[in-house]
């Protein structure tokens, strides 16, 4: 079976394409013949860098990739067998960019409806888990205001829709070449750039999902000792009062999100598809163009290699 490995720590241009054994279930093992993959900022990072995330990945190769969809083919004697056959999500940190992956942790294998597309669960991973984060951040805080910054984001856009019911004001702070983008996803909504945010004097906190110190650093000028809550700066020397959070895998969390999609009660934005050999070509689209929805990787039948 195919697999994309990262050979080395050069980002991008250290994956490869890769023919291995396809795995051996275990007795406690559910087999996956994936279709849908996501590509998501953690693979480019961790490709350049060993301790980007949480996970220990500087053990090479290793196959890429955090989860994705697939119809599970095989379970194991002491698995629960009524997934055979079933389309599943999965969480899987150690790799999911394969042919074919076996998981033994129940708890990430998460069985689709029919109603939920392989393209909309795909796009669940890495965003909407973070987004669900962000909403038990700022209901803590008890907040009038909550200003986003790039909100066109697919965890941005994500978040707007978690937080339908939040009874204060939320400012989506959008950059000039990303309006069009965000008022097509968010027709009702109006979002700001930062010259355009008024002055706020109710309690405030500020999402960060862009990650610039810079843009920041100019909404200090409106808001001098606003919290500002980041899930892409760890630390800065020049913003104060700053929070880093991190998406905590919540099993329930990601249920609630296939129920939502499932009652069109959440769409998670898509951009464009590639196929299982055009991964470096996914990365450098993701990674360089503004965001436009999730981007995704399918692998089709013509690719296969026979077992």
């Amino acid at each position: 079976m195919k697999t994309i490995y990262q050979t080395d720590f050069s980002g991008i241009d250290g994956l490869a394409l890769a023919e291995i054994a396809r795995p051996i279930v275990p007795v406690n093992g559910i087999l996956i013949k994936m279709t849908m993959l996501p590509v998501v900022p953690s693979d480019w990072k961790r490709e350049l860098d060993p301790h980007a995330t949480a996970e220990a990945a500087a053990k090479l190769p290793r196959t890429i990739g955090i989860g994705g969809v697939g119809r599970v083919v095989e379970v194991g004697e002491q698995q629960d067998q009524a997934l055979m056959n079933r389309r599943v999500l999965i969480m899987n940190p150690k790799g999911s960019y394969s042919e074919y992956v076996v998981m033994t942790q129940r708890e990430f294998v998460f069985p689709l409806p029919d109603a939920v597309s392989d393209e909309q669960a795909a796009a669940l991973t890495a965003g909407p888990g973070t987004a669900l984060t962000l909403v038990q951040a700022i209901h803590e805080r008890a907040v009038n205001n909550v200003v986003i910054t790039g909100a066109n984001s697919v965890i941005g856009l994500v978040l707007l829709q978690q937080l339908s019911d939040f009874s204060g004001h939320i400012w989506p702070i959008v950059s000039s070449a990303s309006q069009a983008y965000f008022r097509q996803q968010r027709p009702t909504d109006v979002c700001y750039t930062v010259t355009s945010l008024p002055v706020l004097t109710e309690t405030t906190v500020v999402i960060d999902l862009a990650g610039s110190e810079e843009l920041l650093q100019r909404l200090r000028t409106w808001m001098p000792a606003v919290p500002v809550i980041s899930i892409a700066l760890t630390e800065s020397d020049v913003i104060d009062n700053l929070t880093f959070v991190h998406e905590e895998f919540n099993a329930a969390g990601y249920r609630q999100f296939i129920c939502q999609i499932a009652a069109h009660e959440l769409v998670i934005p898509v951009d464009r598809q590639f196929l299982f050999t055009q991964v470096k070509e996914a990365q450098r689209y993701a990674k360089m163009s503004h965001s436009r929805g999730r981007v995704l990787v399918t692998l089709t039948s013509k690719e296969t290699i026979n077992d």
